[in-house]
């Protein structure tokens, strides 16, 4: 997953939110399957297949890979025909989707409470029979493409994908898309599962369904998964770097990151309320601007300019940084207008301005507890990880976060190797070093 965009939902619901408590209960299955759910009171449920094969797990002779095998899912398996999935799921009023991240693949079956046996039962034979079948590889090939000309075509995307592989190399660096000169066989495809498609490196996440339920279903329909070894992927290595990507786009694009923190650590917290500080985002409707300073510079330069704050965390390292979007010719004065504003961090923020900044990190934080689709990402994250945080715990660890954290942690943002990317008529783009 490339980017997530919070719900800015009404600020009556984070209360009960928090008086809920949101506790997550993680267990594991015999032959180590990692259990967590969340039972809420509602009618429907979601349920989700978490493998740590992301496309930083590819090895280096074959990437893409997992972009293919992502495609593959719902495919035919030893039990049931891609037809049948598709047909018994539509009879259930069932949706099936699956998403590729850096770190993990999922699978999700969002239905009706008594219909998650049904998608427990598929998830299971997806992981021990899928059979990878070279009649399906021309159409999960068509697939692939057509998912990476999309990405390709949206600027957005690629400069983040390029930030990335500038940024890391390798592992956290590889693309979640295959390159169109991806060779991929069935056979190759079979052996990353064989690696990756065991019990101590899937999860299974729910919500809406009890944990001790989900346990009981996942202990009959994954009893035939192999247990394997857990994940072991090389560990993250930041270095930064320069791309320029020539697109002929009357919008220019450039993305200046550094070495940020890992997932649930003290220095994440404290990312998040840097990027709440730096801003960008809207919250008044029909506004034109906000009152950080990157929305205020924004504001200024005018010509559809748009800057904001991105933090990224993984299971062991992060990227923090700015995003700039403006024409061509105004690109440049809104890159440096968020590298100035970073600058600004570091020396000092105000106790308005932290007041401000925590806030709204907590309230974004809260709300990705509310949302079924980031709570399934969070339950996932932690399962996979070992983190068991509930909304409660998540705002104290940024309730810890001073604003002296926040200067000290812009400092040694600056003082890392930056990573830039730009994107347009490269000619009239910046190089990194009129940014500083």
């Amino acid at each position: 997953m490339l980017s997530i965009t919070s719900a800015r939902k009404t600020l009556n619901l984070v209360p009960t939110l928090l008086k809920a408590g949101y506790a997550t209960a993680v267990s594991k299955t015999s032959n180590g399957v990692k259990i967590a759910a969340l039972d809420e009171s509602s009618p429907t449920a979601s349920v989700s297949l978490v493998i740590n094969a992301g496309s930083r797990f590819e090895p280096k002779d074959k990437a893409g890979i997992a972009h293919f095998v992502k495609n593959y899912g719902f495919k035919n398996n030893g039990k049931r025909s891609a037809f049948r999935i598709a047909r018994e799921t539509e009879l259930v009023g069932g949706v099936l989707s699956s998403n590729l991240g850096r770190e993990t693949i999922s699978f999700t079956a969002e239905c009706l409470k008594e219909d998650v046996p049904y998608f427990v039962e598929v998830f299971g034979d997806l992981v021990a029979q899928t059979k990878f079948t070279q009649h399906e590889l021309h159409s999960v090939a068509t697939e692939v493409a057509a998912e990476c000309h999309l990405a390709e075509s949206t600027p957005e995307i690629a400069v983040i994908d390029a930030l990335h592989s500038a940024a890391f190399r390798n592992g956290l660096g590889n693309s979640v898309y295959a390159a169109t000169y991806s060779d991929i066989s069935t056979e190759d495809l079979r052996k990353f599962a064989a690696d990756n498609f065991v019990a101590n490196k899937v999860a299974l996440v729910a919500t809406g369904v009890s944990e001790a339920e989900l346990k009981s279903l996942a202990d009959s329909a994954f009893s035939h998964v192999a247990a394997g070894s857990a994940a072991k992927a090389e560990g993250a290595k930041y270095y930064g770097g320069d791309v320029r990507v020539a697109h002929p786009s009357s919008v220019g694009h450039v993305a200046v990151a550094f070495q940020g923190a890992a997932a649930g650590t003290p220095e994440f917290y404290t990312a998040q309320v840097l990027r709440s500080l730096l801003g960008g985002d809207r919250f008044v409707k029909w506004s034109t601007s906000g009152v950080s300073p990157l929305s205020t510079a924004a504001s200024k330069i005018g010509h559809g300019a748009q800057i904001s704050a991105f933090n990224y965390g993984y299971s062991d390292a992060g990227l923090f940084g700015v995003y700039a979007q403006a024409g061509n010719k105004e690109v440049a004065e809104a890159a440096k207008a968020a590298i100035a504003s970073l600058k600004a961090a570091a020396k000092s923020v105000s106790a308005d301005e932290f007041k401000r900044a925590l806030a709204q990190a907590k309230f974004e934080t809260a709300s990705r507890f509310e949302s079924r689709t980031s709570t399934t990402e969070i339950l996932a994250a932690q399962t996979l990880q070992g983190h068991k945080v509930t909304a409660e715990e998540s705002l104290a660890a940024l309730d810890k976060v001073q604003a002296g954290d926040v200067s000290k942690f812009a400092a040694k943002l600056l003082s890392s190797k930056p990573t830039t990317v730009v994107y347009g008529q490269a000619s009239a783009l910046p190089y990194p070093e009129a940014l500083f």
